[in-house]
């Protein structure tokens, strides 16, 4: 004979009975487990940032190119480049300088600083090298692009984190324009700057080097008037001052 439990073994729950099944519905918000749920507001998070960046991306383009004539004339970069071929290199700043220790207080009037050397440039670059640097106008496609809710708890859900996603992601295109535009400025000012001082005498001009060869290649690939141009030292602070030269300002009536 098999083997009968006695009702102390048995079970304290019994299981779910037909009416359960046949009156099943849809688990709402609470019944959804906290991985799916923290799943679903993340990626939509993500998709929603991107989407809503690609669309305030898209829009500030557009703003900008209608302003195409100011800020070419604005940010001439063609006026800048050398004879030879280079971009200035870009020198920053300083006024009126303080640097405070608990023993020692450093004063300065000016402090010149080279945050980016000088560089070859094939064409002159256009302010928009600078102002939609991370503005794509198409959002990037990720992997949580492949999470979807699959009920309408779940949608609700997913929708109000690319609700939330969405208006974080303008916010960042908002933000990534304004550094951009800083860095423009910040750039142009100090290319501009570096004329300036080279006037002065206070910085060196690149030391560039030609080489002319006749001929170069081998038997897949054959040049002829080869032309090399080398930066073989970048432009330079010069520290002693008795090399300086004064330069004299017309003062407007």
């Amino acid at each position: 004979m098999g083997c009968v439990q006695t009702p102390s073994s048995m079970p304290s729950d019994a299981p779910p009975a037909l009416d359960n099944y046949l009156s099943a519905t849809r688990p709402d918000a609470a019944d959804v487990s906290d991985t799916k749920r923290q799943l679903l507001e993340e990626a939509g998070r993500t998709v929603g940032f991107r989407g809503g960046k690609a669309q305030r991306a898209w829009e500030l383009r557009q703003v900008l190119e209608k302003r195409f004539g100011r800020l070419e004339l604005l940010y001439d970069f063609r006026t800048l480049i050398s004879p030879q071929g280079w971009l200035p290199p870009v020198i920053d700043e300083a006024v009126d300088v303080a640097h405070i220790t608990p023993g020692q207080i450093h004063l300065a009037n000016r402090v010149y600083e080279i945050i980016a050397p000088e560089r070859f440039v094939s064409n002159p670059p256009s302010w928009r090298s600078w102002l939609f640097a991370g503005l794509a106008a198409a959002p990037t496609l990720g992997p949580e692009s492949s999470v979807m809710p699959e009920n309408a708890v779940q949608k609700r859900l997913w929708q109000a984190a690319i609700r939330q996603g969405w208006e974080e992601g303008r916010v960042s295109a908002d933000h990534t324009l304004e550094a951009n535009f800083n860095r423009l400025i910040r750039d142009y000012r100090g290319m501009l700057l570096y004329s300036y001082v080279l006037r002065q005498g206070l910085i060196t001009l690149p030391v560039v080097t030609d080489q002319q060869q006749s001929v170069t290649g081998d038997r897949q690939k054959l040049t002829t008037g080869d032309r090399v141009r080398t930066l073989k030292e970048n432009a330079g602070f010069i520290p002693d001052k008795t090399q300086w030269r004064p330069v004299i300002r017309k003062v407007q009536p």
